[in-house]
């Protein structure tokens, strides 16, 4: 068996020992580990005890030939999916392909065999087993995330549940106490107490109140904080004051009082009061009637169950967005992946079909472009998953920043040529940060061509270095497309794409800029996107520290000058 880590295996199956010999040769340095097997029972007992990415078996063999070994292996439903080159020393017949590609073989080598065609060949079953196991790993990370939100919703569900019972067991207990008062006038006055309610009638002539209840005990505020005519007024939050007196005015004039304001202890704490109340008929116009109730705890109760609800909607929308992104990010990953694939694979054939080729030079320029395109893509994910794994670290030192700077813009011309977008370079000549000298190149190459990337021809990139205060600071300038204000906040995010469409014109995952900013954060600094919209350019700053020891930045700038290294 196979660890993830471990490099992709190739079975190469031949009762010859120099040829299999001759085939160790041929597929040295593809960065996969070669199993040999003499013959059809060691290769049967091979691919019980380790998965292949690949197998090459050669036809003639004594006792089983390699057309047998293929349908027996393609029998077991583990292997049944490996891709089998065949190999053979004969011209073969149109029958004996057919079987051959009835037993399960993808394709026939004949010998004398061509270096580069098997190389071409197994590297691209090799690619394609790594492609797999990456994905796999990827998807294991994001099923792990998508069941530790489900248990964080199952919580917040828990929670909310709760507090709608005691929302209910509150409410019942005033029903209770509310049925008491309508049994006797001493049950009503302790219903009252209970729910801090008191009843008032109130003199509209004199201003004399008379209440069920002592209101400065129930409401929790001293003796005599009312005055003697015991009018809340007294206490009423000054912001509410106005208010309140034209609801009173408003009763005088329809006869129904309605108010809701705050009051003062006088050791500053606020409460909520509200006031029901109804003028007497026109014979007994100069008295009103009502009650008075604290509802702070209710104010309180509902504040957090809303905040609660709140909190469920946000969670309930992160987890729909973070479903979205997986959604998104897989069929991106798909079209990414099968796209360079597609090219190389292509001219392969092309090449394979002994077809003449007019300009063999252009047919590997658009393999090996489309090579490093997907080899590209492969690494973001392997960065991705060691810096969301914690497994990324950094070898920091003094390093001169303009030379990681130059060497990345030398590493970008021709791409920025090939589009004809001009770049430029101004930076302070002895800025030293203390960095990682790849990793910060990293930074810079994701950024400048990023640049490249979205600036139309004709457009210009520029670079530049400055030092302020104890940090150096970086910046990416373009005239490009630019970045709208809708997606500026999410520049940074994993995965996330302005034009995220399997039609857009440019490839990549979205995993850039998020790999850029976690390296610089790794290195305790800050990166920030500016941007005035769309099709007005976009500026990327980034600010690290600086090597605040004077006599090493001398030091190290020498050195470097001479074409040394210093350890930090």
């Amino acid at each position: 068996m196979s660890h993830d880590h471990d490099p992709p295996q190739v079975l190469i199956v031949d009762d010859e020992p120099r040829n299999l010999d001759v085939l160790e040769v041929m597929l040295d340095g593809l960065g996969c580990a070669l199993v040999r097997a003499n013959g059809a029972e060691e290769a049967l007992l091979a691919v019980v005890r380790h998965d292949f990415a690949a197998l090459v078996i050669d036809i003639k063999m004594p006792g089983m030939n390699g057309i047998e070994l293929a349908a027996l292996i393609k029998q077991r439903r583990r292997s049944q999916h490996v891709p089998i080159l065949l190999l053979t020393a004969h011209s073969i017949d149109e029958s004996d392909l057919l079987l051959g590609y009835g037993a399960g073989a993808v394709d026939y080598l004949s010998k004398p065999i061509r270096p580069e065609i098997l190389r071409y060949k197994v590297g691209v079953f090799v690619e394609s087993f790594r492609n797999a196991r990456s994905i796999v790993r990827l998807n294991e990370v994001l099923q792990r995330e998508a069941a530790e939100r489900k248990e964080a919703q199952e919580a917040l569900r828990v929670a909310n549940e709760d507090l709608e019972r005691r929302v209910r067991e509150r409410t019942q207990a005033l029903l209770r106490a509310h049925q008491g008062v309508r049994e006797n006038e001493q049950r009503l006055r302790m219903a009252l107490d209970v729910a801090r309610i008191a009843a008032w009638e109130w003199n509209l002539g004199t201003g004399q109140l008379q209440w069920s209840t002592d209101p400065e005990r129930l409401f929790g505020f001293p003796a005599g904080a009312f005055g003697e005519e015991l009018r809340i007024g007294r206490a009423v939050h000054p912001a509410d004051a106005a208010g309140l007196e034209g609801a009173i005015a408003s009763a005088v004039a329809t006869g129904v009082y309605e108010a809701e304001y705050r009051a003062v202890r006088p050791d500053g704490t606020v409460i909520w009061l509200t006031e029901r109340g109804q003028v007497g008929s026109d014979a007994d116009a100069s008295r009103m009637v009502g009650i008075t109730r604290d509802v702070t705890t209710e104010r309180e109760l509902a504040h957090e169950r809303e905040s609660l609800l709140s909190r469920e909607r946000e969670a309930r929308d992160e987890a729909e967005r973070q479903g979205r992104l997986k959604d998104e990010f897989m069929a991106t990953l798909s079209h990414e992946l099968r796209t360079p694939m597609n090219a190389v694979l292509g001219w392969l054939q092309i090449i394979e079909s002994g077809k003449p080729v007019k300009d063999t030079g252009y047919a590997l320029t658009v393999i090996g472009r489309n090579a490093r395109i997907q080899a590209k893509l492969i690494e973001d994910l392997l960065d991705m998953n060691r810096l969301m794994s914690g497994n990324l670290s950094l070898s920091v030192a003094p390093t001169q920043v303009g030379a990681v700077l130059e060497a990345t813009v030398q590493t970008l011309q021709p791409a920025a040529n090939e589009k004809g977008v001009e770049l430029v370079v101004s930076a302070a000549s002895h800025s030293v940060a203390l960095a990682d000298f790849q990793r910060l190149q990293q930074v810079l190459w994701n950024l400048i061509h990023n640049a490249i990337k979205f600036t139309p021809a004709r457009g210009r990139v520029e670079s530049s270095i400055r030092d302020v205060d104890n940090d150096v600071v970086i910046e990416i300038k373009d005239n490009g497309r630019g970045i709208s204000p809708a997606f500026l906040p999410h520049v940074f995010e994993r995965f996330r794409q302005q034009d995220g469409s399997s039609t857009r014109d440019t490839f990549g995952l979205g995993l850039g800029l998020a790999i850029a900013k976690q390296l610089v954060e790794l290195h305790h600094g800050t990166i920030r996107a500016l941007s005035a919209g769309d099709g007005l350019g976009a500026t990327f700053q980034v600010s690290i520290p600086a090597c605040r020891d004077a006599a090493q930045t001398r030091l190290r700038a020498g050195a470097l000058d001479r074409g040394k290294s210093v350890s930090a």
